[in-house]
């Protein structure tokens, strides 16, 4: 007889894992017990089943959780090992959200008891939406519109959709198309319909295909394979069927031989991003019920009951009353972004917004009170917000170190400003050498906020010649652009690029006429490569980030660096950063919050000069 032990360590809840543990309860033949380690705390979370049996038992065990617990984006490792004796119980898992309801998004709608009899279209029960599973009980996510559909119903909007270009799917509030959305700036959204053909339409990793096909059904982002006939953006984030109803209907048009169409609406696919080795969430668009520890911080009033206006967005708060131990249970019962940041009452050249970012990463298992952040620093990039490096030092005190300058916002005025700088000589190069490319310069509109990497990416997509459209594209298809061609490039080094800093009164800058400087300055002098000059860019900036961190460790000391914001969508960066700055410091990402949204929210809780209106 021996006792072993199943684990699954994740780095954010997964409610479907809960639901699967407590099931085995359930499990006659041996004596079951299981247990989550840091349940309800943020950090990793390691469910775990324990079992004690002769050895054909535990191995016909060990088969069936292998065939249930599917692939999370969030499981980071998974073992089995010999213990000594239980640690777990008898008693259920709780699961978060509590109750999940037609419009929860953040459970799974099928798993792999029902997919193959309602998902098949060999199967004698393909199509049936209100099919029971006894495993995932998907069946109760299902709306009374999307139960009332049939096979037939079905299969007629995959015709409609063929023959008339598009389909409104109103029960699932999306839209298809068989091309590109003409009213959509933003990078297109593809919905696979079959992945046996996915690796002749997209350059993936297996990290990514194995996202693609895990429970959450995320989008990725995807580069096509080079000179596509028919995906003619740099970049797509694609997804597969995330719902009953939109499985069905993927297969029926696989069926027809269609391997993708165009996807846009409120799908509430969870956006990712891969950065130091493991997926974390960009952003979300559902408000689902999620319940996060809060401790006593900043003579914050608890029970918390405010609303947070912050830079941007805004949450509604709610405390439960619930405690355990010293801590409270702060519920998040929604979360709106607003656009318009004009809406923050401060000073932009503030840093709460990079603070709130690194008390977010630091509540990792790491921060228990304000006390204890300190010797850290948060590297925050953001398209949304200022991209600034801010410190805590061994006091707790906060400062700013670099914040990015803001860009010109047309064309003109860049070149003028390069044409007015110690740059002049190489912008008149450009000139006269690019003739084409200088003038698409000139008719560069940016829009929103310009002090980015974002921006910059735009300006240097265009310097670098990565604009081969008639017609002036927006800075999101520049911006996309460059990062296509920085992951297209295979050499281990490049042309460094100078990213030199500025001193202001109060923080540092970036001269960013010198950083384009360079950049032309490898062009005008050969550089034809345009992949190579783009890589340049992103493992050029992850060096000087060393730098500076190392500059700063030598001042106050850094223990960690947090890493926040959606900029890090940008995959060869975060890989540069990792390479770069995780040789000699820890690399800090609080996974069980978004990199953008409400990672902000809760870290603003936590920031001593937080803003807040009272409602």
């Amino acid at each position: 007889m021996k006792n072993i032990r199943f684990d699954f360590t994740c780095s954010r809840q997964v409610p479907l894992y809960a639901h699967l543990c407590n099931q085995y309860l359930n499990y006659d033949e041996l004596n079951i017990s299981i247990g989550c380690e840091s349940q309800n705390d943020f950090g990793p979370q390691t469910y775990f089943i324990e079992a004690q049996g002769e050895q054909t038992q535990l191995e016909k065990l060990a088969d069936a959780i292998a065939a249930d617990f599917l692939i999370s984006v969030w499981l980071v490792d998974s073992g089995i090992k010999v213990i000594d004796e239980p640690q777990g119980q008898r008693t259920l898992l709780e699961i978060l959200p509590a109750e999940a309801t037609p419009a929860d998004k953040s459970v799974a709608a099928f798993c792999q008891q029902c997919y193959p009899l309602f998902g098949d279209n060999q199967a004698a029960q393909f199509g049936e939406l209100d099919l029971t599973c006894p495993c995932c009980h998907g069946e109760q996510r299902l709306t009374s519109a999307q139960k009332a559909l049939t096979l037939s119903d079905i299969k007629a909007m995959a015709t409609q959709l063929i023959s008339q270009g598009s389909l409104e799917l109103t029960c699932e509030d999306v839209q298809f198309s068989l091309t590109p959305f003409t009213d959509s700036s933003t990078r297109p959204q593809l919905l696979i319909c079959n992945p046996n053909t996915l690796n002749a339409h997209f350059c993936l990793k297996d990290h990514q295909v194995l996202a693609l096909s895990s429970i959450e059904k995320p989008l990725i982002c995807a580069r096509p394979t080079q000179e596509h006939d028919k995906l003619t953006a740099p970049l797509y984030d694609i997804c597969f069927g995330y719902s009953r109803v939109v499985l069905v209907l993927a297969e029926v048009l696989r069926q027809k031989g269609i391997d993708w169409i165009y996807l846009q609406g409120q799908h509430h696919r969870p956006q990712l991003a891969w950065v130091d080795g493991a997926w974390a969430q960009l952003f979300s668009q559902d408000t689902r019920h999620a319940e996060l520890p809060i401790i006593k911080q900043f003579n914050a009033p608890e029970p918390l009951r405010e609303e947070v206006r912050f830079l941007g967005f805004k949450a509604q708060w709610q405390a439960n009353k619930k405690t355990r131990s010293h801590q409270g249970l702060l519920s998040v019962q929604s979360l709106s972004r607003v656009e318009n940041t004009s809406e923050y009452q401060g000073n932009e050249d503030d840093h709460v917004i990079a603070d709130s970012a690194l008390f977010a990463a630091l509540l990792n298992g790491k921060l228990t009170t304000h006390k204890q952040a300190k010797n850290a620093a948060v590297i925050y990039l953001s398209h949304a917000h200022p991209s600034q490096i801010a410190t805590c030092d061994n006091k707790g005190e906060t400062s700013l170190f670099f914040a990015l300058p803001e860009l010109p916002d047309n064309g003109y005025e860049i070149f003028h400003r390069l044409d007015s700088s110690p740059q002049k000589a190489v912008a008149q190069k450009f000139k006269s050498l690019f003739p084409d490319d200088y003038l698409k310069l000139l008719s560069l509109k940016l829009h929103g906020r310009r002090d980015n990497l974002q921006s910059l990416w735009a300006i240097a997509a265009i310097l670098i010649g990565l604009n081969p459209q008639e017609e002036t594209q927006t800075q999101d298809y520049l911006s996309d652009a460059l990062m296509a061609a920085a992951m297209r490039y295979q050499g281990a080094n490049a042309p460094r690029i100078d990213y030199p800093l500025t001193r202001g009164e109060a923080h540092r800058s970036l001269n960013w006429c010198k950083t384009l400087g360079t950049l032309l300055s490898f062009r005008v002098a050969g550089h034809s490569d345009p992949a190579q000059l783009a890589f340049a860019m992103q493992d050029s900036l992850a060096d000087y980030l060393a730098n500076w961190l190392e500059h700063i460790d030598l001042n106050i000391g850094v223990h960690n660096i947090a890493l926040a914001g959606n900029e890090l969508a940008n995959e060869t960066l975060c890989k540069r950063i990792s390479l770069r700055l995780g040789k000699n410091f820890p690399l800090l990402l609080n996974r069980s919050l978004e990199l953008e949204g409400d990672n902000l929210a809760v870290g603003a809780l936590y920031v001593k000069q937080r803003q807040l209106n009272s409602l």
